[in-house]
């Protein structure tokens, strides 16, 4: 078997395959379009490895760049009616790991089950935390977010304060797994922080520029820039909830405590720890990932997930 990264010319066969594998509930429609997938190919948004035999297509690995923070999120891995499928899958699942941790410094994915869960666990991943599904007010329907770094890459992380959002037991775990750091390197002034790639819109003293995802009804803040930045988000969020958004979400160096505390007492809810997620020059910056509008974590929980869910929001609270 021979593992290879896709390239723009691939596409026609590409596409083809994935439309022997899937079909309309397939989240990535825009597979099925050789002309599509070339471009996606060529602008660097995706990267897909390749499995084949001889002349014979296996398997495809799906993931998308993030060029903004230099990561890479493994997706899915479509694989043909092989009597290696398992074999298959598990070997363009480590092929996207590794170019994800060497040509980007991150790698992750979103694990729903607990076999995807403990797979990525015994390959190396480290549990960071859950996504809420866009929103769903339906915890069971969230994802754990699992991930691999490499802290002596080309970006070095940066080694974070120690305040209430790093000595929680969840932060702590993941900290003491990554003992390489840069120290006396200041973290950002500002917050939140993301991919600035939304919709500016004037609030208060300031501008924020929202990043909406209207095909589930969430809203990202990538910043908030001003002279009161928490003020600035308590309004928005007010505006837009009222206008139908479930939930609200935004990403919180790990410096910034006050904050924290403000952001929770509005009704914000840290649901990850995301080592190294910002990156900025030289370096890579621990991050908390906080919900407006988060659904109820079952207090009985009867699913892996809702487990894991419940685990994680005790250990996650400072």
């Amino acid at each position: 078997m021979r593992l290879s990264l896709a390239r723009p010319e691939q596409a026609p066969r590409l596409s083809q395959f994935y439309r022997s594998i899937h079909g309309p509930e397939f989240a990535h429609q825009e597979l099925f379009k050789a002309e599509t997938l070339a471009q996606l190919l060529t602008d660097g948004e995706i990267a897909i490895v390749v499995a084949t035999h001889e002349r014979e297509l296996l398997g495809c690995g799906l993931a998308f760049v993030r060029s903004w923070n230099q990561s890479l999120e493994i997706s899915t891995l479509s694989v043909s009616a092989h009597p290696r499928r398992g074999e298959i899958a598990k070997a363009l699942f480590e092929a996207l790991r590794r170019l994800g941790i060497k040509s980007y410094g991150i790698a992750f994915f979103r694990a729903s089950t607990e076999s995807s869960f403990r797979r990525g666990r015994d390959m190396g991943a480290t549990c960071w935390g859950y996504r809420p599904a866009p929103g769903s007010q339906d915890i069971g329907q969230a994802e754990l977010l699992m991930g691999f770094i490499n802290p002596a890459g080309q970006h070095r992380r940066a080694e974070p304060p120690h305040n209430a959002l790093t000595s929680t037991p969840f932060a702590m775990r993941i900290i003491d797994l990554l003992e390489e750091a840069e120290r006396n390197v200041p973290y950002p002034r500002s917050f939140p922080v993301g991919c600035p790639r939304g919709t500016g819109a004037p609030v208060i003293s300031g501008r924020i520029w929202p990043t909406y995802h209207s095909r589930g009804n969430y809203i990202y803040i990538e910043n908030a820039a001003g002279a009161f930045p928490v003020e600035i988000i308590k309004e928005f969020t007010e505006r837009v909830r009222k206008k139908g958004v479930r939930d609200v979400r935004l990403t919180l160096p790990v410096n910034h405590e006050q904050a924290y505390h403000e952001l929770c007492a509005i009704g914000f809810r840290t649901v990850a720890y995301l080592p190294g997620w910002f990156l900025r020059g030289p370096n890579r910056f621990d991050c908390v990932e906080l919900v407006f509008g988060a659904p109820p974590v079952n207090p009985t929980p009867t699913t892996f997930v809702e487990r894991a869910v419940t685990k994680i929001h005790r250990d996650l609270r400072a």
